[in-house]
């Protein structure tokens, strides 16, 4: 399992950014899938819908405390994968330093968007779900998009 990494404001806001892995057969297990051939190799299945889950500004550089909750509660009523996106590090700190990092991350987030599309995944069984400042991110990602995507919901 990988977990959501721990920030400290003291240390930076730089961007670093995780993809997690959720699936029905690990709902507690997030699995981190790597830039280049990780979604290969791990047990992402392409025939099934996607959510991904952003959360926002985390002033403590704390793990989001509902993602789990959230994820177990998408797995318990559909069988899809749940990527859940750590941006921990870029969220911590002070406010404007988050907003600053909106745009990399939700470039970030759009480029493995577009490895999943390149895999075969529909454009439109992609369910971007942010939170707080990751509804801004989500946004824009479907912009980037060219608002091709599933759905996006603001929370």
């Amino acid at each position: 399992c990988t977990d959501f990494q721990t920030a400290n404001f003291l240390r930076g806001s730089k961007l670093k950014v995780q993809f997690l892995l959720f699936t029905s057969s690990n709902p507690s297990c997030g699995q981190l899938i790597l830039a280049d051939d990780g979604i290969n190799n791990s047990s992402f299945n392409s025939s099934l819908d996607t959510k991904i889950i952003i959360h926002g500004f985390r002033a403590l550089g704390t793990k989001p405390s509902w993602i789990e909750g959230l994820v177990r509660a998408i797995l318990h009523t559909s069988q899809v994968n749940v990527i859940a996106v750590d941006w921990v590090y870029g969220s911590t700190g002070a406010y404007p330093s988050a907003v600053e990092n909106v745009t990399q991350l939700a470039l970030s987030i759009s480029q493995f968007i577009s490895k999943l599309l390149a895999l075969g995944v529909s454009a439109t069984s992609i369910h971007i779900i942010g939170v707080s400042l990751g509804a801004h991110v989500g946004g824009l990602v479907g912009h980037f998009h060219g608002g091709q995507l599933g759905r996006i919901t603001g929370i």
